[in-house]
């Protein structure tokens, strides 16, 4: 039988769509998988054996070494993540916002935040005020880009970004991620129809991450569903603060002469603690944040997953 390589773009019910140099192959995985507890992944590098290349169904055999892969959203070989929030119209919740960077950064991916919908008038929305949403974030390190599907503002750098790379895209429902991903990759409801007519479904009522490819560079999307709530996949709330960039900045080390007291600080309770210090300098709000400033929001957000943390632990 003929063997071919390929990509899974699409895991559902037991099957596995695998794109092979541009055909998408129905596969279900060999009975081994299940033996040795291997499961495919969205994102996986696979080998496949065709049955029928004119009914473009197959067996896959087996899946090539991950580059990494990813428990939340669960997928392979991902090079960076684009999480996409409104700046108004729902109004951003920065608490699942916190919570899903801090997945990312427990994972190793470098995450990019797109705040979409930025030509609205944000003024009555208490969460909004722009530019002070980009001052807390570029203050913790995370890169932003501001994005508007009316005008087309921040395309161009999305598109820079993404160019060559595998990217998963997220965010909650209603923020406009399936408009960018229609901007990015007009092709895409086309390609999708052969897979939804078997399924019997339309391809917006599933709960499955789906890869996108956009060009033949291998620009790819990681199209994962939209959410009300994050979970997190830490479990021991001691680990939190090393996922928070803020807290490692450089006046926080231990060989610095601003450090905390204790070298297992919690920032919570304990006297000498060099981020709460840098909280309490920036409490007002009023004026941009400091260099190796820490929000007051990014902060009480941390408290929280630490007692999200414990309540979970205890369940």
């Amino acid at each position: 039988m003929t063997t071919i390589k390929g990509r899974i773009i699409k895991g559902i019910g037991g099957f596995y769509y695998v794109d092979a140099a541009g055909v998408v192959f129905e596969t279900r995985a060999r009975g081994v998988f299940r033996v040795q507890g291997r499961k495919p992944l969205v994102g996986d590098i696979a080998q496949i054996e065709l049955i029928s290349e004119e009914e473009k169904t197959a067996v896959l055999i087996d899946i090539e070494e991950r580059k990494n892969s990813l428990i939340r959203p669960e997928v392979a070989n991902v090079d960076q993540a684009l999480v996409i929030f409104a700046c108004t119209h729902p109004e951003p919740n920065l608490f699942q916002l916190d919570k899903f960077l801090v997945n990312m950064e427990k994972q190793g991916v470098k995450s990019t935040i797109v705040f979409s919908k930025v030509d609205l008038d944000s003024s009555k929305n208490k969460n909004a005020d722009l530019e002070s949403l980009i001052n807390i974030y570029e203050n913790a390190g995370v890169d932003i880009i501001k994005y508007s599907a009316l005008t087309s503002e921040g395309l161009e750098e999305i598109k820079e970004l993404i160019y060559g790379k595998t990217t998963v895209l997220s965010g909650p429902s209603g923020v406009g991620k399936s408009t960018l991903i229609n901007t990015l990759a007009p092709h895409y409801e086309g390609e999708t129809g052969d897979i939804s007519k078997k399924l019997g479904k339309g391809k917006n009522t599933t709960r499955q991450s789906e890869i996108i490819k956009v060009d033949d560079e291998g620009t790819y999307l990681i199209d994962t569903p939209g959410y009300s709530s994050v979970r997190l996949i830490v479990t021991d709330e001691t680990e939190l603060k090393y996922y928070i960039p803020e807290f490692q900045a450089p006046g926080f080390t231990q060989e610095s002469k601003e450090k905390c007291r204790f070298a297992d600080c919690m920032h919570i309770n304990e006297i000498d603690c060099a981020v709460k210090k840098r909280v309490e300098e920036n409490k007002t709000g009023h004026e941009p944040l400091a260099e190796q400033a820490i929000a007051l929001e990014r902060y009480n957000n941390y408290i929280r997953m630490i007692e999200e943390v414990k309540e979970g632990r205890n369940w």
